[in-house]
């Protein structure tokens, strides 16, 4: 049997930004898009491939936003899964919270 981690999935336009708050340990990953982050307090910006993962070190703000390629189509929105901590699957655990606010897709 296999077990499947819990996680949500939201998109972000290349002209507006996510604000993610209380995600420490908490594992960003960019799907099908390249995405720019940074922690407060990280002081360094972190780029993400598609397929790249990052886990959240910090207990402060994260801001996401799309980061497109040269060559692709500004337009079209980046999609971010948010995985919990593994240790936080067994117990109970709150959705981060989203600035602005967004439609989430769920994801097994």
């Amino acid at each position: 049997m296999a077990i499947l981690l819990p996680c949500i999935e939201f998109e972000t336009s290349a002209s507006e930004a996510v604000s993610l708050q209380r995600i420490a340990g908490w594992t960003l990953t960019a799907v099908g898009a390249r995405l720019w982050l940074t922690e407060e307090s990280g002081g360094r910006d972190i780029w993400l491939r598609p397929g790249d993962r990052h886990v959240v070190v910090g207990a402060g703000k994260v801001v996401v936003e799309s980061w497109p390629a040269a060559n692709a189509a500004a337009d079209l929105p980046a999609r971010v899964r948010l995985a919990p901590p593994t240790a936080r699957c067994r117990r109970r655990w709150k959705l981060p919270r989203l600035w602005p606010r967004q439609s989430l897709i769920g994801c097994n």
